[in-house]
């Protein structure tokens, strides 16, 4: 009887012993298991054919969005996407959080420059300002989770405008003026971007803008002075402004044209000539002729009368 229970008792710690063997493999399985890269765009979800494993019960996602200085409400961002303000703020979160790290790259090939910040959280920001122009770019997303996976996701054909055209604006002269000593030559400028320093060259046109002659290159005054006292006065003056940010410029000029000037030109009235009728040696000498012959015909008809005369009387 011993015997036999004492066989029950080993069958049964075998069975035991069996359970507790295969519960400890099925909870080592998911760590033998490879570690994979994700590549993901924002179009689609996973593209990857390989075997997924996530720590977490939800696919981490990545929200990727922007903001302005003046405009501070975060917007999602898309491939193919038109983007602009004055500092573009990309942000990239990832949810859950189960992260390690994260990087965000912005790619603008045709400028050529590249931005890349990397960081052991989930959220990163990085100010597109410092591409330096604008340009269509190809933003790339990526993280690495707790378990050393890393995600990916990609957008493309993105344009990115954080610059603006400076617009000029010229107040003074304006048209219709009369200046005949030292004036102020003014202007304004306006632009998306607060930060821009501008330079401007300003022209003068004394022909109604058909040329154009530089008086000041460079300045970073909104203003110059003018001294026009020398001029040749005229009332077919313009004055032209061209402002620059270092990349992108733009002109204003007059609306309509002034009078300036002092010196004053005298106009000449030329004199009236009387015609001349020039008499050449033959025309003098056929006259003579003609007298000649005139006077000896008379002379003929003279005597011819005289007989006549006699013969009848």
């Amino acid at each position: 009887m011993n015997e036999k229970t004492s066989m029950k008792h080993k069958s049964t710690n075998l069975k035991t012993a069996r359970n507790g063997l295969a519960i400890v493999l099925l909870l080592m399985l998911p760590l033998t298991l490879p570690l994979i890269t994700y590549v993901f765009d924002s179009k689609t979800e996973i593209e990857s054919t390989h075997q997924q494993f996530f720590p977490s019960a939800e696919i981490p996602t990545l929200n990727l969005s922007y903001t302005t200085r003046t405009n501070l409400t975060e917007t999602l961002v898309e491939s193919g996407d038109v983007i602009a303000g004055d500092h573009v703020i990309l942000k990239t979160k990832w949810t859950p959080t189960l992260v390690n790290r994260s990087r965000l790259e912005v790619r603008a090939p045709a400028i050529p420059a590249t931005l890349l910040i990397e960081d052991n959280q989930s959220t990163l920001e990085i100010d597109t300002r410092a591409l330096g122009n604008n340009a269509t770019c190809i933003i790339n997303a990526s993280t690495w989770l707790t378990n050393g996976s890393m995600i990916s996701f990609e957008f493309t054909d993105v344009y990115i405008g954080n610059y603006f055209i400076p617009q000029v604006k010229v107040i003074s002269p304006n048209g219709n003026e009369d200046w005949t000593s030292v004036h102020n030559i003014t202007w304004s400028v306006s632009d998306g971007n607060l930060d821009d320093e501008f330079l401007y060259d300003v022209y003068y046109s004394p022909d109604s803008g058909s040329s154009y002659i530089h008086l000041v290159s460079a300045t970073n005054q909104t203003w110059f002075e003018w001294d026009c006292s020398g001029l040749n006065r005229t009332d077919t003056y313009i004055v032209r402004v061209r402002v620059t940010d270092g990349i992108y410029y733009s002109t204003d000029q007059s609306d309509d044209t002034f009078t300036a000037g002092t010196v004053v030109t005298p106009t000449t009235t030329p004199p009236t000539s009387t015609p001349t009728t020039t008499t050449t040696p033959d025309m003098e000498l056929r006259i003579i002729v003609f007298i000649a012959l005139l006077l000896f015909s008379s002379g003929i008809m003279a005597l011819v009368v005289y007989y006549a005369a006699r013969k009848w009387f």
